[in-house]
């Protein structure tokens, strides 16, 4: 019976830290980087590429605009909720989606900004989405949109497949965004 649980906790460290994109020797190349934020509002979520390579990141990462020139994001354990500037985080990233909420104006935006202030500073943790008590990637961005709907009024789940979970790709793959920029 022990030589099953080795494994399925293996899978769950894997994944618990499925997010991980903090590197502090970032380079910056302005040129990509720059002409991306021109397109990029606050609100946007940002895809990273796979990284078949790295265990770490087979879910991929996800990212959302806070303002203009940074976004809100939970990295990793260990960091929890980070802001990082919009063209060192670009400039790391070569491979990435952008997806804009087709529903997203004004009034969103003043709800949304208020539930990002409000969601900040928890832990980094594998929990379901709807779990506001800690956050991982691509949750933190799904409970944002899903909170600032249900203040506003109306539901909404921009997980694609409706699980337990969400995941980057999830995101990616949901009828309510579209795709503003792709890196190939």
């Amino acid at each position: 019976m022990n030589c099953f649980k080795l494994p399925i906790l293996v899978f769950f460290i894997l994944f618990l830290s499925s997010c991980v994109t903090f590197d502090q020797s970032w380079k910056i190349d302005k040129t990509s980087a720059g002409k991306s934020l021109d397109k990029i509002k606050i609100g946007d979520i940002i895809i990273t590429a796979k990284d078949w390579k790295s265990p770490l990141s087979w879910f991929g990462h996800s990212a959302i605009m806070i303002d203009k020139y940074r976004l809100g994001e939970y990295p990793e354990l260990g960091y929890g909720y980070y802001e990082t500037d919009i063209i060192l985080w670009l400039s790391k990233k070569k491979k990435f989606t952008v997806l804009r909420y087709k529903g997203f104006d004004e009034k969103f935006k003043k709800a949304f900004l208020k539930n990002v202030s409000n969601a900040k500073y928890k832990n980094y943790q594998i929990v379901s989405k709807t779990n506001n008590d800690a956050f991982y990637c691509s949750q933190y961005i799904w409970y944002l949109y899903w909170k600032t709907a249900k203040d506003l009024g109306y539901k909404l789940d921009i997980d694609f497949n409706g699980g337990y979970f969400v995941t980057p790709y999830d995101l990616l793959n949901s009828q309510y965004f579209e795709k503003v920029l792709f890196t190939p």
